[in-house]
């Protein structure tokens, strides 16, 4: 193969990637669920893929589908991050066999079988492509979501503006403001660290894809989304503080510990005075409501749960439904939905799952000085935030999960002897300041 097709053929991997990223993140919602713009009604679309659609499952199954072929050309590194990663495969596994007590079994299987495929789009991409080259995707799939809600919003605004009772957010091509919110404020954040980069700021791509996803920030109005972007944000300098090698370690953590206690004590005021400034009050919106509702209805079943996908359904949470009296697609908390569809035994295996990445992120941002490091952390800093108020844990075909399983993936423990030879030199990689790492051969030729 010449370098000219080599070429050819990994720009148009990336294409497809970054349209995949895009559909993940849900910014192809309304050609998806709609057969054109002007078909788009204000139904609920979040409920309409909890109920399954055809094309959106057509769309992420052929993206899983050729995801797989590529993948069998790097079966022989499969098996080291299997391994190194048995928490990941129980808990898949466990969604799945859920379906043996399941209230909707049927349903259960189909969504726990595209978590499998999800999971293992997640390997795909660690194999396939460098950190550096997946938040670049990352990018390039938010600020295209960006400008394309920005394109329908001028183009359609009675149908990409809410005009219910959240009248005046807008929803763009996601299809909710808090989803909109969401992949906005993860956009700003990719795109500061891309600033960061040495010869960052020089990059127009890296200011106009800040400053489009900032404003669609603003635009959106989701005061959760506004407040998880000024944290992270602020979270950039303690985190680069943290890895700082003139001070000792022991310095550092202490500094950290009376900043958190300061933050946490600012938290309390904000609470009792930030919230009623933003129009919100100490229920969240009412979610505290469905929370305690919903926790009567688990201990139901406390050990093993309702099933994946199954407890928000009449069946599974009737009585949330009979006090709520109104159908409510999710808890509106990642964490209380772990448990409520897999029980604590699910909650267990997830616990396992995600302290792990978080200590290898960790362990990732003390021992490197590139952004790499900085972006593992606070995707996992933005998924603890934003799971106690938003459902994407555990979540099929969504991009928030994909990112903090290439998370966990990607920084799966090196054993000599367990992967190749191009798995070192890719370890090697990784472990480099981006400056250096840029010059060196690509590990997927």
């Amino acid at each position: 193969m010449t370098d000219l097709q080599f070429y050819l053929l990994r720009t148009m991997e990336r294409a497809f990637c970054i349209l995949a990223l895009m559909v993940l993140a849900g910014a192809l919602i309304p050609y998806l669920f709609s057969f054109s713009v002007s078909e788009i009604t204000n139904r609920d679309f979040e409920a309409e893929v909890a109920g399954g659609n055809i094309k959106f499952q057509a769309a992420t199954l052929a993206i899983y589908c050729i995801g797989l072929l590529y993948l069998l050309a790097e079966r022989g590194r499969l098996p080291g991050l299997v391994l190194g990663n048995w928490a990941l495969l129980a808990l898949t596994g466990y969604a799945v066999f859920s379906a043996l007590w399941s209230y909707y079994p049927d349903a259960t299987f189909r969504r726990g079988f595209a978590l499998v495929l999800s999971t293992t789009f997640a390997f795909y991409l660690v194999l396939r492509f460098t950190p550096r080259e997946l938040m670049q995707m990352v990018a390039w799939a938010l600020v295209l979501g960006a400008a394309l809600s920005l394109v329908l919003v001028i183009l359609y605004p009675g149908l990409m503006i809410h005009h219910d009772a959240l009248s005046g957010s807008w929803r763009g091509s996601f299809g909710h403001k808090n989803r909109l919110g969401r992949m906005m404020a993860l956009g700003v954040v990719v795109f500061s660290l891309l600033l960061l980069e040495r010869g960052g700021k020089l990059s127009a791509f890296n200011w106009v894809g800040l400053g489009l996803c900032a404003f669609m920030l603003g635009m959106a109005q989701s005061r959760t989304a506004w407040i998880t972007t000024a944290v992270l944000l602020l979270f950039i300098p303690v985190l680069s503080f943290l890895r700082s090698r003139r001070l000792p370690m022991s310095l550092r953590l202490g500094s950290l510990m009376v900043l958190g206690f300061c933050a946490a004590m600012a938290t309390t005021h904000f609470l009792l005075v930030g919230l009623e400034a933003l129009g919100r009050d100490l229920t969240f919106s009412g979610r505290t409501t469905i929370w305690t509702n919903a926790i009567h209805a688990g201990m139901n079943h406390p050990m093993l749960g309702a099933g994946f996908r199954a407890f928000w359904t009449p069946e599974g949470a009737s009585y949330v439904y009979a006090r709520l009296w109104a159908v409510v697609g999710n808890g509106h908390n990642g964490y209380l939905d772990v448990w409520l569809e897999l029980g604590f035994v699910g909650l267990a295996l997830f616990t396992v799952m995600f302290l792990t990445a978080f200590r290898r992120a960790y362990s990732r941002l003390i021992k490197s000085d590139d952004i790499a490091g900085l972006f593992y952390t606070l995707v996992m800093i933005y998924a603890l935030i934003y799971s106690f108020t938003e459902k994407f844990l555990l979540e099929q075909s969504e991009l928030t999960w994909m990112l903090i399983l290439v998370t966990l993936l990607y920084l799966t423990p090196r054993r000599i002897g367990v992967l190749s030879r191009t798995d070192r030199t890719v370890s090697h990689l990784q472990t480099q300041p981006l400056a250096h790492a840029r010059h060196a051969p690509n590990n997927t030729r």
